[in-house]
């Protein structure tokens, strides 16, 4: 089965703290990992001095996902019931060189982003 890296983020609010977006980033990586291997992602050391600490960025992770529909349809409905319960905010999804914002999309347009999505998994396979 092909797999492919998806990456995921999302708006943060603007009385958003460090504690909360590192909550919120479990959550939605927790939810995630229903559907293949997740990865936080680290965050660029940007102190020459500092030597071997990473940090986690916060409000971003990856997802190993197949390009069977399923796989697809998982995702995405993981999303949409991470914006249902943290209103206000947005997801962003990566695949390759595709980028993707959803912010309640109506079931029409789901649709056509499963596809959307799909598409560019099946572009992007490893």
């Amino acid at each position: 089965m092909s797999l492919v890296r998806v990456r995921i983020d999302f708006t943060p609010l603007a009385d958003d703290d460090e504690f909360v977006l590192g909550e919120l980033t479990d959550d939605l990586a927790d939810d995630l990992r229903e559907i293949g291997e997740v990865e936080r992602v680290e965050r660029p050391v940007v102190d020459p001095n500092a030597k071997g600490v990473a940090e986690l960025a916060v409000g971003v992770v990856t997802v190993l996902v197949g390009m069977d529909p399923g796989y697809v349809q998982a995702l995405v409905d993981v999303v949409l019931a991470f914006l249902r319960r943290h209103d206000g905010r947005r997801v962003h999804l990566r695949v390759g060189d595709i980028e993707l914002t959803i912010d309640r999309p109506t079931h029409g347009q789901t649709d056509e982003l499963i596809s959307t999505v799909r598409a560019a998994i099946e572009r992007t396979r490893l």
